[in-house]
C-alpha cells in the first residue's frame, strides 16, 4: 500500500463515539439551546407581562366555571366553590386576559421594532400545564372517548355515556349521547393517552394537553419557516400564529385536538415548499386524521407543489399566468394521494368510516360566533317580531345557514382554481376561513385553522386589523362565558368594559402601519426584514 494510500485510509483504532455518548452530547447541546432561548425571550420587553396574564388565568381556572360539577379537587376543598371563590377566580381570569391581550398588543412588530422570540410561546403557555382544560370542556369528552376506545367499544356508534362513571360524569351532558365525530388518529391518540393516565379521570383529562404543546412545538418551529419561504417576515409568524392569546389559549389551554391537526398542516405546507409534495400530501391525510377539514389545506400543497415544479417564488401576484392543465394535474395527483395515505391510516388504527355519519353532531347547538347562524337567528327574532307565523319565521335560521354553506362552496372553487397556483398558503388560509365562516357552528379554536396560516403568507393590513378585533371579541365572549357560569354576568361585563377603555386609550388595537417598514399607505404586509428596539444578544428566534 502506497503511502498516500495509507495516509487516506481512516485509523482503525481511532476513537469513535458510542451511540449513547452522541445521544447524551445531543441532548446536552439542545438543552443548552432552549434554556439560552427561553432566557433570551424572558428578557424581551412584556414577556413577563404576559406569563403573569397566564399565571392569573391558571390560578382562576381552579373553579367550577372549568372543573366538573363533581371533581375530587371541588369535593375535597369546597371553599373553591363557594361565592367568594367563584368571584375571586371570575375577577383574576377578567384580569389576566385583558393582561394578556394588552401585551400581545403591545408586541405588534412594528418599523424599527421585532416582536418576541419565538420560544415565547414556551413561557406564556407553561402556567397552563397543569391547569385543567380551559374555556371549552372537549378534553374531558376526549378522556371519555379514550376510554370508550380502550375498551374496545365502536366510538363511532356510542357515546361517553357507554362508560359510566368518572369519565362519563366529567362530560358536559350536551355531549354525553353522541359518538365522536372526530378522525381515527385522534382517537386512537385519546385511547393512549387515558391508558397512560393510570385510568384517572382528571388527570386524562389534563393530560391531553400533552400532544397539544408537541404540537405548538412544530408550528412554532415551522410556520417562521413557512413565511420565510413565502417571503413574509418571521416576526409576521411569530406575532400572528404562535403567540396570539387565542392560540395559546385554545390550543394549549383547551387541549384541543385542533393543535395537531394545524401542526401537520403547516409541516405539510413546509415540506410542499420544497417541492417533497408526496410527504406533503401524507401529512395533511395524517391532520384530516385528527380533523377532517385539514383537507382544504390541501390546495395549498398543489399549488406549492406546482410553483415549485414551474420553478417559481413560493407565491406571486393574484393575476400571474398560471398553466390550468399542470395545475390540475399535480392537484389530482395530491388528492389521490391524501386519499391513499387517508384510508391506509384508518385501517391501521381499526376504527373505519363511521364518523362520516356523525359529521354534524358539532353543528347540533346555536353558535352565536357563527355570522350565519347570527343573523339566521337574527331574522328569525324580527319576523316574529313582526307577526310572522312562528312556522314562517323559525325556516328563516335554516335558510340563512343553508345561503351560508352555498357561499362557502362558491368561495372554496375560486380560491381552488384561482388563488390557489398563485398564493398557495393563501389560499390554504382562506379556504378554512370560507369554511369557518360560512358554517353553521363557531368556536374560537376553529378560526386558528386559518389565522395560524395568514401568519405564513403576505396579508392585507386590514385582514389583520379584522383579526385582532375578533380576537378582542373571542376573548371578551371567553370571558363572559366564564363569569355567566359562575353567576357574575355583571362583573364580566364591568370587565370587558375596563378592557375595552384600557386597550382603546392606548390605541393598542389600530393596525395603522405595515407590520414590516414601508410607508403608511402601504396596505400590505412587508416582507423586508426588521431590526431594532430588541435585547442585545444572538437572536435564537426558532
Amino acid at each position: 500500500m502506497s503511502a498516500t494510500t495509507a495516509s487516506a485510509t481512516p485509523r482503525s483504532d481511532a476513537p469513535q463515539a458510542s451511540p449513547a455518548g452522541s445521544l447524551r452530547a445531543r441532548t446536552s447541546q439542545l438543552w443548552r439551546s432552549s434554556r439560552a432561548q427561553l432566557a433570551q425571550a424572558w428578557a424581551w420587553p412584556l414577556v413577563p407581562q404576559g406569563f403573569i396574564a397566564m399565571l392569573l388565568i391558571a390560578a382562576g381556572s381552579i373553579s367550577p366555571a372549568f372543573l366538573p360539577a363533581d371533581a375530587p379537587l371541588l369535593a375535597a376543598l369546597p371553599w373553591f366553590n363557594s361565592a367568594l371563590a367563584r368571584l375571586l377566580s371570575t375577577a383574576v381570569v377578567l384580569v389576566g386576559l385583558v393582561t394578556l391581550f394588552e401585551a400581545w398588543l403591545r408586541l405588534r412588530p412594528r418599523a424599527g421594532r421585532r416582536t418576541a422570540p419565538t420560544a415565547t410561546w414556551a413561557i406564556w403557555s407553561a402556567p397552563l400545564l397543569f391547569a385543567p382544560p380551559i374555556f371549552s370542556r372537549d378534553a374531558y369528552s376526549y378522556a371519555a372517548q379514550g376510554l370508550v376506545v380502550s375498551r374496545g367499544m365502536d366510538p363511532y356508534q356510542t357515546g361517553p355515556i357507554a362508560v359510566p362513571g368518572p369519565f362519563a360524569d366529567q362530560v358536559d351532558p350536551l355531549w354525553l349521547f353522541t359518538p365522536a365525530p372526530y378522525g381515527p388518529l385522534a382517537l386512537q391518540l385519546q385511547r393512549i393517552v387515558v391508558e397512560l393516565s393510570g385510568g384517572h379521570a382528571l388527570v386524562a383529562a389534563i393530560a391531553m394537553r400533552v400532544p397539544a404543546l408537541v404540537a405548538m412545538g412544530v408550528i412554532a418551529w415551522a410556520l417562521p419557516r413557512l413565511a420565510t419561504r413565502m417571503g413574509v417576515s418571521r416576526d409576521h409568524a411569530v406575532w400572528l400564529g404562535v403567540i396570539s392569546p387565542l392560540t395559546l389559549l385554545h390550543l394549549v389551554g383547551g387541549a384541543h385536538n385542533d393543535a395537531v391537526m394545524i401542526a401537520l398542516v403547516v409541516a405539510g405546507l413546509l415540506l410542499a415548499s420544497d417541492g417533497r409534495w408526496v410527504v406533503a400530501s401524507v401529512a395533511v391525510a395524517a391532520g384530516a386524521g385528527f380533523k377532517q377539514t385539514a383537507v382544504l389545506a390541501l390546495v395549498g400543497v398543489a399549488g406549492l407543489a406546482y410553483r415549485h415544479a414551474a420553478g417559481g417564488p413560493g407565491e406571486g401576484p393574484l393575476r400571474s399566468a398560471v398553466d390550468q392543465r399542470a395545475y390540475l394535474r399535480i392537484a389530482s395527483k395530491v388528492g389521490l394521494l391524501a386519499f391513499l395515505a387517508f384510508t391506509a391510516l384508518t385501517v391501521v388504527t381499526g376504527l373505519g368510516w363511521g364518523w362520516i355519519a356523525n359529521l354534524s353532531v358539532p353543528g347540533s347547538v346555536l353558535s352565536f360566533l357563527s355570522p350565519v347562524t347570527m343573523a339566521g337567528a337574527a331574522l328569525s327574532w324580527a319576523l316574529g317580531a313582526l307577526g310572522v307565523p312562528q312556522e314562517w319565521a323559525a325556516m328563516a335560521l335554516p335558510a340563512v345557514q343553508g345561503c351560508g354553506a352555498v357561499a362557502a362552496v362558491l368561495a372554496l372553487g375560486w380560491i381552488t382554481w384561482v388563488l390557489g397556483p398563485r398564493r398557495p398558503v393563501a389560499a390554504s388560509a382562506a379556504a378554512f376561513m370560507a369554511f369557518t365562516l360560512g358554517g353553521p357552528t363557531v368556536y374560537p379554536w376553529y378560526v386558528l385553522w386559518g389565522a395560524v396560516l395568514l401568519g405564513a403568507t403576505l396579508t392585507d393590513r386590514r385582514i389583520v386589523q379584522c383579526l385582532v378585533w375578533a380576537t378582542g371579541w373571542m376573548l371578551a365572549y371567553a370571558a363572559l362565558d366564564v363569569a355567566v357560569v359562575n353567576g357574575l354576568w355583571i362583573l364580566a361585563l364591568a370587565g370587558i368594559g375596563w378592557g375595552v377603555l384600557r386597550i382603546g386609550r392606548a390605541r393598542l388595537d389600530r393596525v395603522d402601519e405595515p407590520l414590516m417598514g414601508g410607508s403608511a399607505n402601504d396596505r400590505q404586509w412587508s416582507p423586508a426584514a426588521n431590526t431594532g428596539n430588541a435585547p442585545t444578544g444572538s437572536d435564537s428566534r426558532n
